[in-house]
């Protein structure tokens, strides 16, 4: 009987890079993900990541030697010709010289060759064990500018080829891999888990169909530019194999008999009291029960009889001296003045705080300093970038004593990262102005920026937009709106700019 074994890494916090957000999440879903709905037993599944515990005495720190060490303990220890082994990787990857690394918790991008694993040796190792049944899934993070390099996955799915390795790629070389916080996961993993619990995914081709559907919806739901995964076999043949336990085309309704120790989130209601045997309530003892009246003994009395009575005159009352009231209760009124001078006393201490703070509640303009052009001697006013606090800024460029100006420092990561959302945040789908907006705002972001790349793509794709939005004008013959907005098309995308001019000169023309 074949065993299905799965090794799944993710790692969150590097030690020389910027931490990922739900790299360790993913990892962990996929490993619920293949015990709840595939069919994988749970001692059969090895997590690595950045808090996972020890597994048969053996560490699962996520570290390039434990990486090599664990596929090796597979190949000696646990994986027979007949079995099949899932290897996951969600982290940080990097394309150097032509050729793809992936990076362990201790990757440093400034030493790549010594901390990173080569993807020719992962695939010359995977290449050892001694079965041939094998899917590797990789969801590399290479959005920093430092890490952007080459294309990153050319090689490996020339590699995947070469060593016969199933293999499926997050996206493509020209892409990038996004994380979503309203999800807690990579896209590339959620599209995956919903695969695998929709039971669409026991076989490669039911794989790449439905993650090649399903990948792109996500990206455009949450605004992410669409990345595209990528399945390389070396066999056509491959594509029909079955990856899972349970082939959910043949099989029943099946549910897995042992509780799943990767349970990302435990239930909030402990059901264990609510499924328990009823519980037999005693009787009270016999001097607690109190007799009833018998309803049908009431019924049968007689009716009562009514009989009119004769009036009676009222006494005379004689006046009686006022007796004046003594109340024991607090002075109200002293109360109420005492709580209208203290809401008095505290407002005015209100106000002074405000008045002496005006400038901080109200905004202060902070002078920036030109920056002198080293060139021709010239001023330029350098702008905060919009969506950044002022606040504790320094100018941009400051002229040292020799004259010279220093060379511009690309803002910080998470500046950029706030830019880049506050633009997405102005688009609405039919509005070509707002577009407008984003885009002029993404440009913001320099070419040494780490999220530079990003922040093109997003530009591309909103020109596109613009161009659309006029285009469906045009349709409607309204010539004038569909002008305005294909001018709105920046010249920063030359392939939309240009066709943009073309389509004003044609609806000029038939205006």
């Amino acid at each position: 009987m074949a065993n299905y074994w799965a090794i799944t890494v993710g790692i969150n916090h590097y030690r020389s890079l910027q931490p990922l957000n739900f790299a360790q999440q993913d990892a962990q879903s996929l490993c619920e993900a293949l015990v709840s709905e595939a069919g994988f037993l749970p001692d059969h599944c090895i997590l690595m990541t950045d808090t996972s515990p020890e597994v048969v005495g053996r560490s699962t720190y996520p570290s390039r030697d434990n990486l090599q060490h664990w596929i090796s303990f597979f190949k000696q220890e646990l994986a027979r010709p007949e079995d099949w082994v899932w290897v996951f990787f969600s982290g940080y990857g990097v394309c150097l010289d032509g050729q793809d690394y992936l990076l362990g918790i201790e990757g440093n991008p400034a030493d790549v060759a010594s901390t990173g694993v080569t993807m020719r040796s992962l695939f010359e190792q995977l290449s050892t064990l001694p079965t041939e049944r094998l899917l590797l899934l990789l969801d590399i993070n290479h959005s920093q500018g430092i890490l952007a390099g080459e294309n990153l996955g050319a090689q490996t799915a020339a590699l995947a080829k070469e060593f016969g390795v199933p293999t499926l790629l997050s996206c493509r070389p020209d892409e990038f891999s996004h994380e979503v916080m309203a999800l807690n996961q990579g896209l590339f993993t959620t599209a995956l888990v919903e695969g695998l619990r929709s039971h669409q995914c026991s076989t490669l081709s039911g794989l790449e169909e439905f993650m090649t559907a399903r990948l792109p919806e996500l990206c455009n739901h949450h605004d992410r530019p669409v990345q595209h995964p990528v399945l390389v076999v070396s066999n056509p043949e491959q594509v029909y194999q079955v990856i899972t336990p349970v082939n959910w085309a043949e099989t029943e309704p099946w549910k897995p008999a042992i509780p799943n120790p990767f349970t990302v989130e435990d239930d909030f209601f402990d059901t264990s009291i609510m499924d328990a045997a009823p519980v037999a309530i005693e009787a009270p003892p016999a001097s607690y029960i109190q007799e009833t009246p018998n309803v049908m003994e009431l019924d049968s009395q007689p009716d009562p009889v009514f009989l009119p009575l004769k009036p009676v005159a009222p006494p005379k009352l004689e006046p009686k001296p006022a007796k004046v009231a003594v109340s024991n209760a607090p002075d109200e009124s002293l109360w109420e003045k005492v709580l209208f001078g203290g809401s008095a006393l505290l407002l005015v201490l209100l106000l002074g705080v405000l008045w002496r703070q005006r400038d901080n509640f109200f905004g202060q303009q902070t002078a920036t300093p030109p920056a002198v052009n080293s060139s021709n001697g010239a001023q330029s006013a350098s702008a905060p970038v919009d969506g950044v606090s002022s606040q504790g800024s320094k100018p941009a460029a400051q002229q040292n004593s020799s004259g010279a100006t220093p060379k511009a420092v690309a803002p910080p990561a998470t500046a950029s990262q706030q830019v880049l959302e506050n633009a997405r945040s102005l688009i609405k789908p039919v509005n070509a102005s707002d577009a407008n907006k984003a885009i002029l705002l993404a440009l913001k972001i320099p070419p040494s920026d780490p999220l530079y790349n990003q922040a093109q793509q997003d530009i591309k794709r909103w020109s596109s937009d613009i161009l659309e939005i006029s285009q469906k004008r045009a349709q409607q013959k309204n010539y004038k709106q569909a002008i305005a907005a294909a001018q709105l098309v920046p010249r920063e995308s030359p392939q939309i700019y240009a066709e943009a001019q073309k389509s004003i000169k044609q609806w000029q023309k038939a205006r």
